[in-house]
């Protein structure tokens, strides 16, 4: 599997660089959140997609490395990540 390309924008789920557009549906190959557009200020709302709240998707990439336990197999190696940036944002 090549190196990760770096997007434009940041995926909502692990605040990597990795998309080339939002709400596109496009799943982040760093967690393998689908982004389906959903807002940073509704952390709490459950997304259709993912089926699961963002705060739970970004808590399941911290402990897990992906925003779900079924998406463990899906996600690429940390090798791949070499050059992409991130830049963390805050949770409440």
């Amino acid at each position: 599997m090549p190196a990760i390309q770096e997007g434009h924008y940041q995926c909502p789920c692990c605040d990597f660089y990795t998309l080339v557009e939002r709400a596109s549906y496009q799943p982040c190959p760093v967690c393998y959140w689908e982004d389906d557009g959903q807002s940073l200020d509704e952390l709490d709302r459950v997304s259709g997609t993912n089926h699961i709240t963002l705060r739970e998707g970004r808590r399941n990439f911290v402990n897990l490395g992906a925003c779900d336990q079924a998406a463990l197999s899906l996600v690429a190696p940390a090798e791949d990540l070499s050059g992409v940036r991130r830049e963390v944002r805050a949770t409440v």
